[in-house]
């Protein structure tokens, strides 16, 4: 079983989306009978990351259900089938601005310059020529889910779209960075219009003359207004991503947690600084030392207990448990369950999700 490296303490990683997007594909695993155990060991949020949909969360968190859902249920064109049913507000305070926009162009051109509010690093064009227009979409996390996240997005945007301009036909085609597949179908008739396989890029490509649509719900102020909110939302997104001393401090646990180094002494020597050091440190971001290599251990925990191949006691040893009757009460504590409940727990979601 491959290692995958889950997220110690959501609020420590640098990028981040917003909190509607990680909640609807969280949403929409556990429709697919994927357990909330399984689910926080995957991606590392659990429902209460997700109550505030204007928060936001760790930007791997949905590309890494996704690679989850799509590993155990490929029969099914995943992404198409959670559109078919999300909710306008997957796209946060974008979608009530696009609404009252003027125009299907003025909404197109609001989401291309308030991308940063659904993503810190989604990059979208949108380029016109006499015929069409071409919104382009490429995120770095396309490389973690094959671009599902993307997808998602897309097969959104024409839903919202046919919404708020009550039209339909309004795409010359869609094209998807993926293998052709046996659902050549399946896409055309959710997009209305020619789905083209294994292109450079993720777009929607729009009949020029669409742009012109005019929204139904069409108002000035409210489409103003709600700018100037998503003003405030873009500058705080664009605040400089930098290194602070929390993120080091979590960089050292991950370093010492790869390793089986559980103690704050060697959390000490990993970041060159005296015991009492990092305790003052630890206190200014409102943790404990002891808090902080709780989480490390249990983030490793949960990692470890999923691999069938591990016995309870090598996994005991490998977090630094010197008597794996001690690492039975810890994850017990954790968790609610024994490693091996929670072991069976989440072999039962991946075979329900499987069905």
């Amino acid at each position: 079983m491959s290692e995958i490296i889950y997220p110690i303490k959501s609020s420590f990683n640098q990028f981040k989306t917003l909190a509607s997007v990680v909640a609807s594909t969280y949403t929409y695993a556990v429709s697919r009978h994927v357990s909330d155990q399984h689910l926080q060991a995957m991606a590392g949020v659990s429902r209460l990351d997700l109550l505030n949909p204007e928060a936001r969360l760790p930007e791997e968190a949905g590309p890494l259900i996704w690679t989850m859902l799509c590993r155990d249920c490929p029969q099914r064109v995943l992404t198409l089938h959670m559109a078919s049913g999300t909710p306008w507000t997957y796209f946060g305070s974008l979608a009530q601005c696009m609404q009252y926009a003027d125009t299907a162009r003025s909404a197109l051109q609001v989401f291309v310059r308030y991308r940063a509010v659904l993503s810190d690093r989604l990059h979208l064009v949108l380029t016109e020529s006499d015929t069409e227009a071409i919104l382009c979409f490429h995120h770095p996390n396309d490389e973690i889910d094959g671009g599902c996240s993307t997808q998602v997005t897309l097969a959104m945007l024409k839903r919202f779209f046919s919404g708020i301009t009550g039209a339909d036909g309004f795409l010359a085609g869609v094209e998807l960075t993926h293998s052709a597949c046996r659902h050549q179908q399946t896409y055309d008739a959710f997009f209305k219009t020619s789905a083209y396989f294994q292109r450079p890029h993720n777009a929607l490509v729009f009949h020029k003359a669409a742009l012109d649509l005019p929204v139904l719900q069409q108002d000035p102020h409210l489409f103003e207004y709600i700018q100037q909110n998503l003003d405030l939302q873009l500058a705080d997104c664009r605040q400089p991503k930098v290194l602070s001393p929390g993120s080091e401090l979590q960089n050292a646990i991950a370093r010492n947690a790869a390793v089986g180094e559980y103690t704050a002494e060697a959390l000490a020597r990993q970041m060159n600084m005296s015991l009492r050091s990092l305790q003052r440190l630890a206190k200014e971001f409102g943790f404990t030392i002891r808090q902080l290599l709780d989480e490390a251990r249990e983030a490793k925990a949960r990692q470890l207990v999923l691999d069938s191949d591990l016995g309870i006691e090598a996994i005991a040893s490998r977090l630094g448990y010197s008597d794996n009757r001690a690492f039975r009460r810890a994850f017990k504590r954790w968790t609610g369950q024994t490693p091996v409940e929670f072991r069976q727990c989440c072999t039962r979601s991946v075979d329900s999700a499987r069905g």
